[in-house]
């Protein structure tokens, strides 16, 4: 598998490196991750990253 064929990782789409075309995590629609909100559904990226994965930022 070359390293284009490779599925991104969370740590690839954390450097915001190129257009990553992710799905929305409130409609699943495909969106590039570089940009700040979803146009589908205006979902904003900067609410998941601040509750950290599945909402978990603040558990401990």
């Amino acid at each position: 598998m070359s390293e284009q064929d490779a599925p991104e990782s969370d740590a690839a789409l954390s450097d915001d490196v190129g257009p990553r075309r992710v799905d929305c995590q409130r409609c699943s629609e495909e969106f590039d991750w570089q940009e700040d909100a979803c146009p589908h559904c205006g979902w904003e990226k900067a609410e998941w990253v601040e509750e950290g994965r599945y909402g978990l930022a603040g558990s401990s």
